[in-house]
């Protein structure tokens, strides 16, 4: 195992190495992907009847990650999931810190890698795809986030219906989600921010819109919301700093990268419609 790879989620590697997997390890691979962890933790033999392939093929693929055998590879599954599914709480007594380190500078630079870390991520022609469907005039685009990246959800919606229109904002409780996923239709964007502690209920309507003809475009961690598995497009953040809760800087930082995307490829009829805008709000007298 390469240093670099180290640092990946066991999900990126996977990714990483699917072009240069053979077909057999290719279904390994996509098996893995599609109900991840959980095929992972099974046993040699259920996996591999999964992925229609064979034990040796299952094992081969293991070694092509860098683990040594199938029982390293399941530890690391399991310590993942652990780091995925921590609660503040749980975190808490680890950022907890004597006066004599410097947590300021430690939390800026924390932020200062996941912003780095974002953008080095995501591909020049991964991105010029989704801004291409978020500028399709005949595409509506939906956003949804949970408890705390609904900001980030509203953040990019305020943006994206200034620029265009068609953009709509999931709100209220998730009792009434029911009523916007009834106007999600064939070839929509439903735009979600779902980060660990993944939420069910965003799953959910990710499934739904899914099962609808929507394409999806998740915005996540770098442990991968389960919403990955059938996601178009999968933009990970880093989020860990020393601190009890997780950072949205990273989120945030690709929401203004994707929006930049988005200004440049309309260009005119973005222009004219914020002109627009810009005259009715002054019938309202209002600001930014």
């Amino acid at each position: 195992m390469t240093a670099d790879s180290a640092h990946l989620s066991l999900q990126d590697r996977v990714r990483k190495e699917l072009p240069e997997l053979s077909a057999a390890e290719s279904r390994v691979a996509r098996a893995l992907l599609g109900e991840y962890p959980l095929a992972g933790l099974e046993t040699v033999a259920k996996f591999a009847q999964r992925a229609q392939t064979s034990g040796p093929t299952i094992l081969r693929f293991v070694g092509r990650l860098g683990f040594a055998g199938y029982a390293e590879f399941q530890e690391a599954l399991r310590n993942e999931i652990q780091s995925r599914l921590q609660s503040p709480l749980t975190r808490y007594s680890a950022a907890t810190r004597d006066g004599a380190t410097d947590l300021y500078g430690e939390v800026s630079d924390a932020l200062r890698r996941n912003i780095e870390g974002a953008a080095s991520g995501l591909g020049r022609e991964e991105l010029a795809a989704m801004v291409a469907q978020l500028c399709d005039p005949r595409r509506n685009v939906f956003f949804i986030g949970g408890r705390f990246s609904w900001m980030l959800a509203s953040y990019f919606h305020h943006y994206l219906r200034e620029l265009r229109p068609g953009a709509r904002i999931i709100r209220d409780s998730s009792a009434a989600w029911a009523d916007y996923l009834l106007d999600v239709r064939e070839g929509d964007v439903v735009v979600v921010f779902d980060f660990r502690r993944y939420q069910k209920d965003v799953e959910e309507f990710a499934k739904g819109a899914k099962a609808q003809g929507a394409t999806i475009l998740l915005v996540t961690d770098v442990w991968y919301s389960p919403i990955a598995a059938f996601s178009t497009f999968v933009v990970a953040c880093p989020v860990a700093i020393p601190s009890a809760f997780d950072s949205g800087v990273a989120g945030l930082a690709v929401v203004e990268l994707i929006v930049a995307g988005v200004v440049e490829a309309l260009g005119e009829s973005a222009k004219e419609r914020i002109g627009g805008l810009e005259t009715l709000r002054k019938t309202f007298n209002l600001g930014d």
